[in-house]
């Protein structure tokens, strides 16, 4: 006879796999494992073939998917059980379960301050400096999984309306970008700008093709 049904379903994607942990409510046999094919899992609606399953300790399983690359924004996993591979310690069946949405334990949806910077992340020397647009890779700054990104910027130059522009790598269109100028001849300004990263955690940048006295750029956090 079956006995108890559902668990606690959380998972956490690293970079070319995604590894599901569920939490039984009672002492599992370590035992027994139930075939690969019966964890219906889905990633944003899409089917994910589970790779391997683990026990963790008498309450958690641990199922890996190798079989997704990118970041997944919903999670769903079902039991196509039961089957006698999986049982508590005292022999009795675990019901099947449908969809149970996942929590993301591996990602915080909040802005994360990167602290106090002692030194600039680029200055003048390390822009290209053409009026066109280039990329900007901040993978070396930012952790992966960050979706947008919190610049500070101090610049300087003999001139009004001298400008620095950013966008999410990949966009076209003049609408959706940020960017910073020079509002007085040889005053030096102090201003941010929110950028969006794309999955590199790049973005794109454009500086006008001017004798810039400064133009200091630092990253002072992101969001996730």
């Amino acid at each position: 006879m079956p006995y108890a049904y559902g668990a606690k379903v959380e998972h956490e994607f690293e970079t070319d796999h995604l590894n599901v942990w569920l939490t039984f409510r009672h002492p599992m046999d370590q035992d027994l494992t139930p075939p690969l094919a019966l964890w219906l899992l889905e990633a944003d609606v899409v089917p994910i073939n589970i790779s391997t399953s683990v026990w963790q300790d008498d309450f958690t399983l641990l199922l890996t998917s190798a079989t997704i690359t990118t970041y997944p924004e919903r999670v769903l996993l079902a039991y196509d059980g039961p089957d006698g591979n999986l049982q508590t310690t005292w022999g009795k069946d675990w019901e099947p379960w449908g969809p149970i949405l996942s929590t993301d334990i591996g990602r915080r949806d909040a802005f994360a301050d990167r602290g106090d910077p002692a030194v600039y992340d680029f200055d003048k020397d390390d822009l290209t400096k053409d009026g066109t647009w280039h990329d900007m890779d901040l993978s070396g700054i930012v952790p992966e999984k960050a979706t947008a990104v919190f610049i500070i910027g101090h610049l300087q130059g003999n001139a009004v309306d001298w400008k620095i522009s950013f966008r999410k790598n990949g966009n076209v269109n003049e609408i959706s970008h940020g960017g910073m100028e020079t509002l007085r001849a040889n005053v030096e300004r102090h201003r941010s700008s929110i950028v969006a990263l794309d999955d590199d955690r790049k973005i794109e940048y454009k500086v006008d093709d001017e004798a810039w006295d400064i133009l200091n750029l630092a990253v002072k956090g992101w969001w996730f």
